[in-house]
């Protein structure tokens, strides 16, 4: 009978993770911890010098489902594991990302703050940083994101801070360029408010 019931425990499905990312920033000052659970609450524990702080926030099912789909997407996914320049002073946060997928899947990034980032790293990072910005402000509405509101040579401000300029609006996509770095993206115009700034 054991032995049936071992091999039943073996070929059960892997139970889907509890949650769709955790990004750990932890530098010799303290650490921060960040947890988007799939029940849609966003946790952000910091303890800096002994003192914790703990904030909890449901986020709406819209929020949480494009950030979990988001964080699936087959370009992190292929985003090297380890970025880390291991140059980084005392004092230089080192990262550490994790992604899960409803399939079991699992996917860690590491980095500091030299690392260069490629282009999807980054992004990534930026809609980390957007997640964290939910604990004091909310997600712009998709108004703020239409056509006619981001005509060529309007300059958006992703949420980590890099600046990009619209080239242009296909098929419902905004095509974006790197104000200081000289690359492209092409964004869908519904995934822009979950990523940059509205337009000012």
């Amino acid at each position: 009978m054991i032995l049936p019931l071992i091999f039943a425990g073996l070929l059960a499905p892997v139970p889907a993770a509890t949650f769709c990312a955790e990004w750990v920033r932890q530098s010799r000052e303290g650490y921060e911890r960040l947890t988007l659970f799939s029940d849609r609450t966003l946790v952000w524990k910091t303890n800096r010098s002994g003192a914790v702080e703990l904030r909890r926030k449901k986020l709406s099912a819209e929020e949480t489902g494009f950030y979990c789909a988001y964080f699936a997407r087959l370009e992190f996914w292929e985003v090297p594991g380890d970025l880390r320049t291991r140059l980084s002073g005392d004092f230089a946060a080192q990262s550490s990302v994790t992604l899960t997928r409803l399939d079991g899947g699992r996917k860690e990034i590491r980095f500091d703050e030299l690392s260069a980032l490629t282009p999807d790293a980054a992004a990534l990072r930026s809609s980390l940083e957007g997640l964290k910005g939910l604990f004091t402000s909310t997600v712009a509405p998709p108004s703020s994101f239409t056509a006619e509101k981001l005509p060529p040579g309007t300059v958006l401000k992703r949420l980590d801070g890099v600046l990009f300029r619209v080239r242009g609006i296909h098929g419902g996509h905004a095509e974006i360029e790197g104000v200081s770095e000289p690359y492209r993206l092409f964004i869908r115009l519904e995934d822009l408010r979950f990523q940059f700034s509205p337009p000012e």
